[in-house]
């Protein structure tokens, strides 16, 4: 199984060092608690992800966790529902 936190941490990397997008908070959630358990709870309290909205501007939303939520590699780590959440809203974003 692919780690899911080493890749979000990346993501988040990637973003500042691009975008100059910050995302403090998922990042130190992500560090203390794995990534998995932060993504889950952004998506249970029904909450895009710091710098959802930056990136969208910026047109890096493959950067994005919800991005990473829904990729193949990673996807089995979460439940259906929280795959959806992640879909429905990079849908709502033209990511697709």
């Amino acid at each position: 199984m692919k780690d899911f936190s080493a890749a979000l941490l990346a993501a988040i990397e990637a973003a500042q060092a691009e975008c100059g997008v910050r995302q403090a908070r998922l990042q130190k959630n992500a560090e203390t608690y794995g990534g998995v358990s932060a993504a889950k709870d952004y998506i249970r309290r029904n909450r895009a992800s710091d710098g959802f909205e930056a990136l969208q501007k910026a047109g890096r939303l493959e950067l994005s966790m919800e991005a990473l939520v829904v990729a193949p590699e990673y996807h089995a780590q979460f439940t259906d529902e929280e795959v959806n959440a992640c879909f429905a809203l990079l849908c709502g974003a033209d990511y697709y």
